[in-house]
């Protein structure tokens, strides 16, 4: 993926939800942020969203 292709994007969610995510991600040796776009894709996928 191509630099220019990544949109940064602000999110605000509980600090419970991000403690939670930053632990998940150090346990799978992934960032935060790669962690939550996983998680998003994942979803997507589950619901049928194909994404190229």
């Amino acid at each position: 993926m191509k630099t220019r292709d990544i949109a940064p994007i602000g999110v605000r969610m509980q600090s419970e939800v991000k403690e939670a995510l930053k632990k998940v991600a150090k346990e799978q040796g992934r960032s935060l942020n790669s962690e939550i776009v996983q998680r998003l894709k994942e979803s997507l996928k589950k619901e049928g969203v194909v994404i190229a």
